[in-house]
């Protein structure tokens, strides 16, 4: 893939604020802050919108899951949100659309740890989709 078919993806590794109850949080971004977020993402055409969720129910098992190593390294983070775009201008428009600036950046008060949250920028790969190979 040359870098001009590069496809530009933002990874977000969400903390939720203090003093919010988790499965508040997951129930919040999943139902609200979503909303508010993906039909935007489709009138910019934006490719993908996707959200793992971590929760203490899930981390307290993670040992089972990985049983041959010597320690795990438990995420401090909430959820992963992962949005991938054509390319930058189309991240920049986004960020620049009255209603993310009216409702969806506003939103982040409502759910999100800002200092605690981190922000990965990259190129972004898929090697299966749909449990095929992808190839090229």
């Amino acid at each position: 893939m040359t870098e001009s078919q590069r496809l530009f993806a933002v990874t977000i590794s969400a903390k939720r604020k203090p003093g919010m109850d988790e499965d508040a949080y997951h129930k919040y971004i999943s139902e609200t802050h979503a909303d508010h977020l993906k039909h935007l993402l489709v009138k910019n055409r934006i490719l993908d919108y996707t959200m793992q969720h971590n929760t203490s129910g899930l981390m307290k098992d993670i040992d089972q899951l990985f049983p041959n190593l010597s320690s795990v390294n438990h995420s401090p983070y909430d959820g992963f949100i992962t949005i991938v775009f054509r390319d930058m201008q189309d991240y920049i428009n986004v960020k620049n659309d009255p209603h993310y600036m009216s409702v969806v950046n506003p939103d982040h008060a409502n759910f999100a740890d800002g200092p605690s949250t981190m922000m990965s920028f990259g190129w972004f790969e898929r090697h299966v989709a749909g449990g095929q190979l992808v190839e090229g």
